[in-house]
């Protein structure tokens, strides 16, 4: 075996982006198996079983066969100091066909290695000086770079399987980051080997497993998609119980309210609206800094959430929503939804789907 390309005896993965870390995990099994020819038996802690001493004692025992071993101690970030410090202990020795996996999921997004008790105990610093480790930390894409991770990414995750940038961008819609991989996987074994994913098989696997929103519903009336928005009322009733006409109601006045104050907002600024349909990124383009203004004049965006402006402003459409409908269009739809909501709470309507198709409908073709 050729030791330069020998997998590194310990990882250590960090960070606030959970797919990242088990493709990680799952991508290190496979250099260990490439380079040794065979599939390393795999142990995993779990700290309601017995201490980390314990654990990290039996991947630095020899063994009488002659296997490949990979023990894995994940969430780390759970651990006591305690436990951590048993498993540091064990991490400066290099036991001949032994690997070790660990992984420490932070919430906090780009949170430093000095900041967690797991950077300190382990030594993070001091081992990324280490050839034979590896340390890498994990960060969630940003809202906007998530169709394009999943287009550079997806054949190393799917073997070769690929995504156009279009697909990827109704994927991540679709699906929230955290699930996407899941849902990948789906897909996969839905499709023939080499073809690629597109549309179709997206709303055939993805749109099966899950329940739409109230939120998507007032998106779809923000843009005037009638049949979107009909197919996403057939999915809330489809949920039985859970369905609340009251909080449909609700949701679609909260979008159409904040519509109304970006039309007004913009009608008395009229260059913000220049600055806004400027292209640009990062948090600092024209666009975004005029996207901001337009959050907070709409009530959707504060200080302390300024870094929503991309998925908020930006990604959501509303701005070119409001820009689409009159400001009398728009008073008229919040008083449609006002006596519907006071009709349906008095009994005076049920709420079955042809009125709620119909409050749709009335929505999507006021002027």
């Amino acid at each position: 075996m050729d030791k330069k390309n020998a997998p590194c005896r310990l990882m250590i993965v960090t960070g606030d982006d959970n797919m990242a870390i088990g493709l990680s995990r799952g991508n290190y099994y496979e250099q260990i198996k490439a380079y040794h020819g065979q599939n390393p038996s795999v142990e995993m802690f779990d700290s309601m079983s017995e201490p980390a001493s314990e654990f990290m004692a039996r991947a630095m025992t020899a063994t009488l066969f002659q296997e490949i071993r990979l023990y894995c101690v994940l969430h780390t970030q759970s651990l006591s100091v305690k436990d951590l410090t048993a498993i540091n202990k064990a991490l400066d020795y290099e036991i001949p066909d032994v690997y070790i996996f660990i992984s420490a999921e932070s919430e906090k997004k780009g949170a430093a290695a000095g900041e967690t008790n797991v950077s300190k105990v382990l030594q993070l610093k001091k081992r990324a000086d280490d050839e034979s480790v590896s340390i890498k930390e994990c960060t969630k894409p940003r809202d906007y770079e998530i169709a394009k991770w999943l287009v550079e990414h997806l054949p190393s995750m799917l073997n070769n399987r690929y995504i156009g940038m279009a697909e990827a961008e109704y994927l991540a819609e679709m699906v929230d980051y955290d699930l996407i991989y899941s849902e990948l996987q789906k897909i996969d074994l839905a499709l023939e080997p080499g073809a690629r994913i597109d549309k179709g098989i997206i709303q055939e696997i993805v749109g099966a497993s899950r329940t739409m929103t109230v939120y998507e519903l007032a998106a779809a009336l923000g843009k005037r998609d009638l049949p979107t928005a009909l197919n996403v009322l057939d999915s809330l009733f489809a949920a039985g119980s859970s369905f609340s006409a009251p909080s449909v109601a609700a949701a679609v006045f909260d979008r159409f309210w904040s519509m109304l104050k970006i039309k007004r907002f913009l009608n008395r600024n009229p260059h913000i609206l220049r600055q806004f349909n400027t292209k640009g990124f990062g948090k600092d383009s024209p666009q975004s800094m005029a996207a901001y203004e337009i959050g907070v004049a709409a009530g959707m965006l504060t200080d302390k959430t300024r870094g929503r402006v991309f998925p908020v402003i930006i990604k959501s459409g509303i701005v070119q929503q409001a820009q689409s409908f009159s400001e009398q269009g728009l008073r008229e739809i919040l008083g449609i939804l006002q006596r519907f909501d006071v009709e349906v709470k008095t009994g005076k309507t049920e709420p079955v789907p042809c009125h709620l198709q119909m409050l749709c409908y009335r929505i999507a073709r006021a002027a």
